[in-house]
């Protein structure tokens, strides 16, 4: 479990390194990406009024420095979408 007693200071110090940022070239993307209050707030955020929990926010804004990196080094991008299906007993007649 990961500590959340310094929650306050890892935001503000997450909050400064992504205004830092700014934007990274994506070779993959061939496109700047931009880092936005929107992108900042889908970090604290699931949904507009809903928000993650602690733990999962503290281990996002550790990241940060790896998915600056991951933007900037990778030339390649791998698309990938998964579909689950519930199949009922009435459904399995079709």
């Amino acid at each position: 479990m990961e500590d959340v007693s310094n929650y306050e200071k890892l935001r503000e110090d997450a909050q400064n390194f992504y205004n830092q940022v700014g934007s990274v070239f994506s070779p993959a993307f061939r496109e700047k990406i931009y880092f936005t209050s929107e992108g900042f707030n889908h970090i604290i955020f699931k949904s507009s009024r809903t928000e993650r929990e602690r733990p999962s926010q503290i281990l996002r804004f550790k990241l940060l420095p790896l998915v600056v990196k991951l933007l900037r080094e990778s030339t390649t991008y791998q698309e990938f979408e998964e579909t689950s299906y519930r199949l009922d007993e009435e459904a399995e007649g079709y």
